[in-house]
């Protein structure tokens, strides 16, 4: 669950969003409009044909597609479908007998205003021309970002766009398909086509194949284009999988003699900031890499990253990008050495790809035209330029080194002597302001005996840091700096947080980092802060009925919480050797639900870690839901809107409400099952982090470190004790 909101576009740019939102999403249509809901769009375009599709109102009747290209003009039926579940109409006209190469106009219906737009048939050959397309992605949640990313790539004049998942917030959401995706992306849809990837948030995707006509099974798919071959494949729904990947070892070996291919999926294979994610490694990876694929194009981690080269040792890499900059909230980046740039890069983006033969280009850039980044390949006798194959990195080493920078942790501590003469040392040996510290660097992913010459960071102000060049032995590595004169530790860290530039010599292979940040490692932050004081959860005398009804809570005393608000009385929790309890008593004169965005209405989340261990971040140990009233169905069952990590939605837990003068009760029930390994029985000791909101503000929450994240850091939460 994410609590990231998008942020706020600067004034001129709202400004020009608006006017040019005006143009393209008129607050009112024409007459000639007024049936029309999202669309006219282009899907599958090819040498000789095209469909042209469009949303309309539940009783628009048939409608006529003329088409021309300056010299001919033909007319076209066009043929309504219905959209499962829904009363509107989706209008489908298929374009045949088209030339290729050749730019078409569109008018749908007769009259002054009807909708109208063009696109360009693919190329014939061989031999074949030159084309551009556009690939970006994660489009959903903000339209007026996506508006202007749309509009920078319609100035583009590409032959095609693809967009690599994620199109809306809630793909079961009926009016985000309007708002979110098929607006703001008019700009383009009016003169290019369009290829779609499934995202996750595309969800079951029922809506996401009735919007599209794609081939074979639309959630997997490819398609020629000149020169190139594309490929899109799912990487979202699992029961596919198997099926996919048989059809693409077919499809790839069919395609053998294309000059170039592209990969298209949502969920990255190599990936450093955002989700960190490795899709199909173990079995599309080995695919792409023995057919050749040119690059691997995704989205999901809501930045831009470009990897060096990657695969097989003597073969012809792969140039795996990520491109999530269509509109969605900004996500974090992290250093990696095999990363273009070291780094990748936060914002709204799009990347522009050229292909002319043997030659592709490709540029990443900023809707205002800022560029990004450039990379030029030309490929002959199946390998890449020179100074390109000299980049590439093998497989296994890719992965062993892209989260290297990442899982590097620091443990502070100082050398004997290195403190004033019998000073007080803190907790767990942590560093004293202005004293020197001896710096042991966790790095699993380093080879033993590699070097590293540490120095200070060009951004380091406070810690002072002398050249060293040191070995890795044991998988760590030890240097010394001097402490700034002010210095907090706590939970979150030591602040300010150390920074140095590292450069590594791994068999061979040289790489930098010049401004990283050492992360506290989560043992030195357990040993530096005392734990939370338990809160005794007593035994619950009698069986309970999850209805709402909190009668059989006569005589359980709410619980003592050290709330980050006030102290309240509304949350009870008791355990029995079945599982834990919980009942809330909430004032609340407005009941609202929304299961896409649950922390945007009222909200009950339940976070506990079953050993009560403080990790620092979410684990398979971890046991999170989010409740809600369900005020649409009056009184009853309440949405389980989430269930996180390993536990799924059918845990057994059972939740019930009902509205009372004033606001809700919400009753609850974990079973002990899903809390394994904790033990239902006094004396064991679980973390615990409740939250309840109003309209997405927090009004009690529990944990005991006053971080506003600390809902979802363990290292954070409190404690609950079970007791007789």
């Amino acid at each position: 669950m994410s609590r990231i909101k998008p942020l706020p576009a600067l004034l001129i740019v709202a400004c020009l969003s608006a006017i040019h939102a005006a143009e393209v999403r008129p607050l009112s249509r024409t007459s000639a409009q007024a049936d029309f809901l999202m669309g006219p769009y282009v899907n599958r375009v090819g040498e000789t044909s095209a469909r042209l599709l469009w949303v309309s109102t539940p009783g628009m009747p048939p409608q006529d597609v003329v088409v021309e290209d300056g010299g001919r003009r033909m007319t076209v039926p066009s043929v309504p479908s219905p959209i499962p579940g829904r009363p509107e109409l989706l209008h489908e006209a298929v374009l045949d007998g088209l030339t290729a190469s050749t730019r078409y106009k569109y008018r749908i219906g007769p009259g002054a205003g009807a909708p109208a737009g063009s696109f360009v048939t693919a190329p014939a050959g061989p031999p074949y021309g030159g084309f551009r397309f556009v690939v970006y992605g994660d489009t959903r949640s903000d339209p007026d970002r996506h508006l202007l990313v749309s509009t920078a790539i319609a100035a583009e004049d590409p032959a095609f766009v693809v967009c690599t998942g994620d199109l809306v917030e809630g793909g079961r959401a009926w009016n985000d398909w309007e708002t979110e995706f098929f607006g703001p992306a008019m700009p383009y849809l009016s003169k290019a086509p369009l290829w779609p990837v499934v995202g996750n948030h595309e969800e079951d995707a029922v809506l996401y194949r009735a919007l599209f006509d794609l081939p074979n099974n639309e959630l997997y798919y490819s398609f020629d284009y000149g020169n190139a071959h594309f490929v899109v494949l799912d990487s979202e729904h699992k029961e596919v999988r198997p099926a996919m990947v048989k059809w693409l070892e077919d499809d790839l070996a069919g395609h053998a003699s294309a000059d170039w291919t592209f990969m298209f999926y949502h969920t990255p294979t190599f990936n450093v900031g955002g989700h960190r994610s490795k899709w199909g490694q173990e079995d599309v990876l080995p695919l792409l890499e023995s057919h050749g694929v040119d690059f691997v194009i995704t989205g999901h981690s809501h930045i831009y990253e470009r990897f060096l080269p990657i695969g097989a040792a003597g073969k012809k890499p792969i140039i795996h990008i990520v491109s999530a900059g269509g509109g969605a909230p900004d996500y974090g980046v992290s250093p990696s050495p095999i990363l273009a740039g070291g780094i990748g890069k936060v914002g709204l983006h799009y990347c522009v790809f050229e292909v002319n033969g043997d030659k592709c280009d490709m540029t990443a850039k900023r809707p205002d035209g800022e560029v990004w980044d450039r990379l030029s390949l030309v490929k002959k006798d199946g390998s890449y330029q020179p100074e390109v194959q000299a980049q590439a990195i093998e497989t296994a080493a890719a992965e062993r080194m892209r989260l290297m920078f990442v899982h590097l942790a620091a443990d502070f501590e100082s050398p004997p002597g290195g403190g004033a003469a019998g000073a007080a040392r803190t907790v767990g040996n942590a560093p004293r302001p202005g004293e020197s510290v001896q710096v042991t660097v966790l790095a699993p992913d380093f080879v033993a005996g590699s070097t590293v010459t540490v120095r200070q960071a060009r951004d380091e102000k406070a810690w002072q840091v002398v050249e060293q060049k040191v070995k890795v032995n044991d998988g760590k590595f030890v240097f010394t700096v001097r402490a700034p004169a002010k210095l907090e530790v706590n939970l979150r860290g030591i602040h300010p947080s150390l920074r140095v530039a590292l450069t590594v010599e791994d068999g061979g292979h040289v790489y930098s980092v010049d401004n990283l940040a050492l992360r506290v490692a989560e043992d030195t932050l357990r040993k530096t802060v005392a734990g939370p004081v338990a809160v005794d959860i007593p035994y619950m005398p009698r069986e309970v009925t999850v209805d709402g009804d909190l009668s059989e809570w006569a005589g359980v005393k709410s619980m003592p919480l050290p709330f980050q608000k006030a102290q309240t009385s509304s949350f009870r929790l008791a355990w029995r050797e079945d599982g834990l309890y919980g009942a809330v008593e909430a004032s609340d004169a407005s009941l609202r639900a929304d299961p896409a965005e649950p922390w945007a209405a009222d909200t009950v989340e339940i976070f506990v870690e079953k050993d009560a261990a403080r990790s620092l971040g979410r684990t398979g140990n971890t046991a999170q839901y989010a409740l809600s009233p369900a005020p649409d169905t009056g009184p009853g069952p309440a949405h389980v809107l989430t269930a996180y990590g390993d536990q799924g939605r059918q845990s057994g837990i059972q939740c019930a409400w009902r509205p009372v003068r004033g606001g809700y009760v919400l009753e609850f029930f974990i079973p002990a099952a899903t809390l394994e390994p904790a033990k239902m029985a006094a004396g064991s000791v679980l973390g615990l982090n409740f939250a309840r909101s109003d309209d997405g503000v927090p009004v009690e929450q529990f944990y005991c470190d006053k971080n506003p994240d600390g809902w979802q850091k363990p290292i954070l939460w409190g404690a609950v004790r079970l007791v007789e």
